[in-house]
C-alpha cells in the first residue's frame, strides 16, 4: 500500500513539472556582426541540443519582444549607451550575461584618399554634400553618432540610413566610384576591414566609448532552459576574434559555412556545449 501511494505521488508530480524548453527563439540584427553572432549561437545551441529559430528584427524590438517573452535571447543588444533609454524601460524584466564581443571603435570614416583627418574639419564645410550613410534607425552607431554630430555642431549633416546590405551597397559603391563619401562607421565591423576607408579623427573626444554587444535574455530562461542560458554566457569574442569571423564571413557567402570553418578554427574556445 505505502509504495503504491509513493508510486502514485511521483506520477502526480512529474506530470505537474513543467517539461524543459527545448527550443530557443533567438533575435538578431540585421548587420554582419549580429548575423554572425547569432549564427554562432544558434550552431552552439544546436550541439547543445536544441532546436533553434532565428528571427531578424528591429534593434529596438529586441528589448521590448524579449521582455514580452516573444523571444528568448539575443546577441545584438549595445550598452550602455546607445541603449540607455529601451534599458531604462526594460531591463527589470531581462538578464545581461554581459558583453559577447570587444569593445567598439565608433566615428566616421572617409576614402581613405580623402583631404580630411579630423571630424571638425567638417564644421562649415560641404563634404559628401552634408550626407553620412548610417544603417538602420535605432542601431547604435546612428544613435550615437547623432549624439556626437550635436555636439560638433554639425546639424546641418544628414544621416540617411537603411538596412545592413544597403549600408553595404552604399559604402561599397562609394568607394567604387571614388565618391567623397562619409560614413557612420563601428569596428570590428565587416565595412571597416576595407583598407580603402580610414577614420576621420575624434578630436573633441565626442564619440561614446566602452559600448560593447552584450547577451540579453528573457526573465525565465534560467529555469525552462539553464544548459541555454550557459551556452549562452560562454559566447565572449575578443577584437582578434571578432576581426577573424567577419573575415571568414566575407570571403564565404553561405554564413553557415563561414561559421563553422570559424568555430573549426577556434575549437578551444566554447567549453560549455561540449566542445567542437
Amino acid at each position: 500500500m505505502k509504495h503504491g501511494l509513493l508510486l502514485m505521488l511521483t506520477l502526480l508530480l512529474s506530470a505537474c513539472s513543467p517539461e524543459p524548453q527545448q527550443h530557443i527563439r533567438l533575435l538578431s540584427g540585421d548587420w554582419d556582426t549580429a548575423r554572425a553572432t547569432t549564427e554562432l549561437a544558434r550552431l552552439e545551441l544546436e550541439q547543445a541540443g536544441f532546436a533553434v529559430t532565428v528571427e531578424q528584427v528591429a534593434p529596438g524590438q529586441i528589448w521590448s519582444r524579449l521582455a514580452a517573452g516573444e523571444g528568448d535571447a539575443s546577441l545584438s543588444a549595445w550598452l550602455p549607451d546607445s541603449s540607455r533609454h529601451h534599458a531604462e524601460r526594460f531591463f527589470d524584466r531581462l538578464h545581461d550575461l554581459g558583453p559577447n564581443g570587444p569593445v567598439l571603435k565608433l566615428g566616421l570614416a572617409v576614402p581613405a584618399s580623402a583631404p580630411l583627418t579630423r571630424i571638425s574639419e567638417l564644421v562649415g564645410s560641404d563634404y559628401g554634400d552634408h550626407r553620412i550613410v548610417g544603417i538602420m534607425p535605432g542601431h547604435g552607431s546612428l544613435v550615437l553618432t547623432e549624439q556626437a554630430l550635436a555636439r560638433y555642431t554639425l546639424d546641418d549633416y544628414q544621416l540617411l540610413s537603411g538596412s545592413g546590405e544597403a549600408y553595404k551597397h552604399l559604402v561599397n559603391t562609394a568607394i567604387e566610384q571614388q565618391l567623397p563619401v562619409l560614413i557612420a562607421a563601428w569596428s570590428p565591423s565587416r565595412v571597416m576591414l576595407n583598407d580603402k576607408l580610414k577614420w576621420l579623427q575624434d578630436d573633441q573626444a565626442y564619440f561614446a566609448t566602452g559600448e560593447r554587444s552584450h547577451t540579453l535574455v528573457r526573465r525565465g530562461l534560467e529555469d525552462s532552459a539553464p544548459k541555454a542560458m550557459e551556452v549562452l554566457r560562454q559566447i565572449r569574442l575578443n577584437g582578434e576574434q571578432m576581426t577573424r569571423l567577419l573575415h571568414q564571413v566575407a570571403t564565404e557567402a553561405d554564413l553557415t559555412l563561414a561559421v563553422n570553418e570559424w568555430r573549426r578554427a577556434e575549437a578551444t574556445l566554447f567549453s560549455a556545449s561540449g566542445g567542437n
